[in-house]
């Protein structure tokens, strides 16, 4: 089951990616690799992760799975790179940073017009999606949306955060049986910019 969700947050991770860029992706070069990072035990079961790559630490249930990919933009001239971390409590919920980073002309000011096209591409994209609640709101002077979408028996929260070019995704994936509030406010919450 756990790879079964993993997969899917993967996916979700892309599509999510791709609905967020209006402009489109029209292909993708990927290159997949593990990442060290420095961890730190904060109880008995979640580690602080230290992500070099989006200057930013983390709360994950253990170590996460990093992924890192460039999708090519050959009509708007640029590359989109994203960086995945990826890590499970069970076999039946997933915790997902994504970290986008825009060239450097696609900035905050668009922050909101861009986190309404991101949820508009999530509910599109699968027709199946329903939207529980989506809500603005401000995040360490940052706009952000969080977000609760439910495709059939499973569960998609998380928060989009915009901070200059670059896109945080914090995300909790899992079957509806399997939710659990504690620790999804645990792992979002405990996101913090360096």
């Amino acid at each position: 089951m756990y790879d079964a969700l993993r997969g899917m947050a993967i996916a979700s991770a892309t599509v999510l990616l791709m609905a967020f860029n209006s402009l489109g992706a029209a292909g993708s070069e990927k290159a997949v690799e593990k990442t060290a990072g420095r961890v730190q035990m904060k109880d008995a079961l979640w580690q602080e992760f230290d992500c070099a790559i989006g200057n930013c630490t983390m709360q994950f249930p253990k170590y996460p799975d990093h992924l890192s990919e460039k999708l090519r933009l050959p009509e708007e001239g640029f590359d989109l790179k994203y960086d995945a971390y990826i890590s499970a409590i069970d076999q039946k919920t997933v915790f997902l940073l994504l970290i986008a980073q825009y060239p450097d002309f696609v900035d905050e000011s668009y922050a909101r017009m861009s986190l309404e096209g991101f949820l508009n591409g999530i509910l599109t994209h699968n027709p199946n999606n329903q939207l529980i609640f989506a809500d603005l709101s401000l995040v360490g002077g940052h706009e952000a949306l969080d977000f609760f979408i439910r495709t059939g028996g499973v569960y998609f929260k998380g928060r989009a955060l915009m901070v200059k070019n670059s896109l945080y995704l914090m995300a909790m994936e899992c079957e509806v049986q399997n939710y659990d509030e504690v620790h999804y406010k645990k792992f979002v919450e405990s996101f913090q910019l360096k």
